[in-house]
């Protein structure tokens, strides 16, 4: 190549440096004219796939009804551009109209969701420089205090519940509504399965977490597999989780959550890659039938693609393991009862005991020195009533084991289960009117026994109850009582489980009379899961937990990537037993039962296992290592 081709092929690879690579973008059909666009410039192939589309509101009545009184705002965030249009579309339908926003500030999530705002004549306030909900909520503490500010949310049905739950933490009037709905789409476009099968992709380009949801949902089991076959590009974090939910890693993702930046990253990473050669239907090359038979004797020694390559030796399959246990996620649990010297061991559940406080202590201190840094207290008081009055009692088990706990392990991190189910003389988990549960006024006393739980010293205080309301009451008792930095572990998706009968043997918390159907939630639902975990996010939960935990993997999953936070699974007392009781008949390997239904769990989603198998499983990873 002479200096003047050579030239000429650099300035070709400058200006379309894409030249060859197929992208598929999978954004909703209304956005994706613009990076499409983009992605041509640079000399790309771009796929339009939508997997998603941009619907209205099932009922817009709340959007409307805000905008009738936007004037009464102080600021309106807008975190996209599809909450920009459905909003000031919606907005213009008023009496007011835009003009109605004279003296309200606007917040724009994203430079993107800032020029939606300024192709309908507004100007964006503040942009801050993080592209999502925690650069919202910084950039909003540093422009002035949020106390008593008066916030309009218009978003998405499936946003996350972390921008109005902060807000209110910090004590903003925060009205959130939904100003549009994301739906899956069908692909009636190319044969996008048939395109990654037989490699004719280079990239797949995410930028939505509902839409990594929805390509995996149209493509089926093999959607994780045919993935990780290729580059796929993610706008940002929170779409990069979605997509490590499914086990695939994001091998492209900008610094800056835009569609430019992400058109960017595709190209910097892949600029200069020679083209791709395509097959016919008959599976010649376009060359010929020379390159036909070079492909045929390529083929000839069996697949390109062994997978099993990677298998082969446990070093190698430590390399590429993608889901790693470790003894810091786990959790223990104790139960706590009065006396001295006493451990005496739960019929249903083997290897388990009850404890009474120094015992307790003791096993804490044991399973600290295995690695495991965290127990769960439950207590068994020695006189129940109606009421349970020990739950709050300072010199309960619970709360004389924590104060012993902290003075003695002091980087064990001590959480207590705050219900009256193993108090009350009736064995349910809350105040009776008759054989009616009263919510209202069974959360004040979960108010009482959280806040008795943090004066004595706990770390963390975890409701299991279920009753409406009871977190956001918990955080403003613990508030009150000066306790800002006690956690609370939400139980926010407990199913009314029949795996957990040996608890009941351990606790001694079984109902003297019907069942626990009217608060615990039905094992059928699952959408149900997440709307009771979002309004214990919105009341101040820190952690969120699912009981039980295989039972409830795909709940797990979908918890996990909906909302970002930290997500507990509660091994429960039946699939404890089952385990042993299959292993103490020859049935099972139960070391490796043990590891891989923990590992299934931590792979669905959770990042904090609570699980009696908590002191062997630290073992056998020690082991392991």
């Amino acid at each position: 190549m002479n200096e003047d081709a050579a030239a000429r092929s650099r300035g070709h690879l400058e200006t379309r440096p894409l030249a060859g690579v197929r992208v598929v973008v999978t954004r909703a059909r209304a956005q994706a004219a613009d990076m499409v666009r983009r992605l041509e410039n640079l000399g790309a192939e771009a796929v339009p796939v939508p997997t998603i589309e941009i619907v209205p509101p099932e009922d817009p009545g709340p959007l409307d009804a805000a905008c009738a009184r936007i004037g009464t705002f102080d600021w309106v965030v807008l975190t996209s551009a599809n909450a920009v249009t459905r909003f000031v579309r919606r907005l213009a339908d008023t009496a007011g109209g835009v003009r109605g926003l004279r003296g309200v500030r606007l917040c724009a999530v994203g430079a993107a969701t800032a020029e939606a705002l300024a192709g309908h004549g507004l100007r964006a306030d503040l942009v801050p420089d993080e592209y999502r909900s925690e650069g919202v909520l910084r950039a909003l503490r540093e422009a002035g205090p949020l106390t008593g500010l008066r916030v309009l949310l218009p978003r998405g049905n499936l946003a996350r519940g972390l921008l109005p739950a902060e807000l209110r933490r910090a004590g903003a009037a925060v009205t959130a509504v939904t100003a549009y709905r994301t739906a899956p789409a069908d692909l009636d476009g190319p044969d996008v399965r048939r395109m990654l099968r037989e490699a004719r992709v280079d990239v797949v380009a995410f930028t939505s977490g509902s839409g990594v949801r929805n390509f995996a949902r149209a493509i089926g089991a093999e959607a994780a597999g045919l993935l990780r076959r290729v580059e796929v590009a993610c706008i940002g974090p929170v779409t990069a989780a979605a997509a490590r939910g499914l086990g695939v890693a994001t091998t492209i993702m900008p610094a800056e959550s835009t569609v430019p930046a992400l058109v960017q990253a595709i190209a910097d990473r892949l600029g200069g890659r020679p083209a791709r050669q395509e097959r016919s239907p008959m599976g010649t090359t376009d060359a010929g039938a020379r390159d036909a038979a070079a492909h045929a004797r390529g083929n000839a020694a069996g697949p390109l693609h062994r997978p099993r390559r990677l298998r082969r030796t446990a070093a190698i399959r430590g390399l590429v393991r993608e889901t790693r246990l470790s003894a810091d996620m786990l959790v223990y649990p104790l139960f706590v009862c009065e006396g001295a010297g006493v451990r005496r061991e739960v019929p249903s559940m083997p290897g388990v005991f009850q404890l009474s406080v120094d015992e307790a202590v003791d096993e804490a201190a044991a399973a600290r020195a295995d690695g495991v840094r965290a127990v769960l207290l439950f207590g068994l008081p020695a006189r129940k009533d109606a009421r349970g009055a020990a739950a709050s009692d300072p010199s309960a088990p619970v709360q004389t084991a924590v104060r012993a706990l902290r003075g003695r392990l002091d980087d064990v991190a001590v959480i207590t289960d705050v219900c009256l189910c193993e108090y009350t003389s009736h064995g349910h988990c809350g105040l009776l009117d008759g054989e009616t549960i009263l919510n209202d006024a069974t959360v004040d006393r979960l108010v009482e026994t959280a806040v008795s739980h943090a004066e004595a010293g706990a770390h963390v205080v975890a409701p299991s109850d279920m009753m409406d309301g009871r977190v956001g009451a918990i955080r403003a008792g613990l508030d009150a009582g000066g306790f800002h930095d006690a956690a609370i572990l939400s139980y926010a998706a407990k199913y009314c489980s029949a795996f957990y009968g040996p608890f009941r043997d351990a606790a001694d918390s079984a109902p003297a009379f019907g069942d626990r159907r009217t608060h615990q939630m039905d094992p059928a639902n699952a959408d149900e899961a997440l709307r009771e975990t979002a309004l214990d996010l919105e009341e101040g939960a820190d952690i969120v937990m699912v009981k039980p935990a295989l039972p409830c993997l795909d709940v797990i999953h979908r918890v996990k990537t909906r909302f970002q936070r930290p997500t507990a699974a509660y091994q429960v007392s039946g699939e404890y037993a089952m385990a042993k009781a299959a292993a103490r008949n020859g049935w099972l390997d139960e070391r490796r039962v043990m590891l891989e239904t923990l590992g299934a769990i931590h792979r669905a989603g959770a990042d904090i296992l609570v699980t009696y198998y908590a002191r062997a499983a630290a073992r056998a990873l020690a082991e392991r290592a």
